[in-house]
Order: structure tokens, then sequence, then C-alpha cells
């Protein structure tokens, strides 16, 4: 059996290219300063309860905004 799956090619601007690499840029930033924060004042928490939201929130985010284009 042969299946032919074809998925689009979503077409960003440059200035939405740049727009979702900022993003993704403090989001990140974000998260690594969770990781510094919650070593540096010793919070009895795990650091990936506040980071592991957020990078799953984040790229749902993204793959909806990217699928909205279409």
């Amino acid at each position: 059996m042969h299946f032919n799956l074809h998925l689009p090619k979503v077409r960003l601007s440059t200035g939405e290219r740049w727009y979702l690499g900022c993003a993704w840029v403090l989001i990140l930033a974000k998260c690594e300063f969770v990781h510094w924060a919650v070593a540096h004042w010793s919070v009895p928490i795990d650091a990936w309860w506040i980071v592991g939201p957020t990078l799953v929130f984040a790229a749902v985010a993204t793959a909806l905004w990217l699928a909205h284009k279409e």
C-alpha cells in the first residue's frame, strides 16, 4: 500500500519569524531563570513543575498559531 501524505508548508514572513523566535527566546530565558531561582533560594519544589507546563503550553500555542496561518 502507498499512502500519499501531503503536509502543507507554513510560510512565515520575516517579521513573523522574528516574533516567534523572540517569543521562544523569552520563554527559554524564563525557564532558565526559574531553574536558577529555585536552586538559589532553595525553594522546596522541583523547577520542572513550573518549566514543564510552560514549555508544553508554549508548544501548543505555537502549533495553534502556525496551524491558524493556513
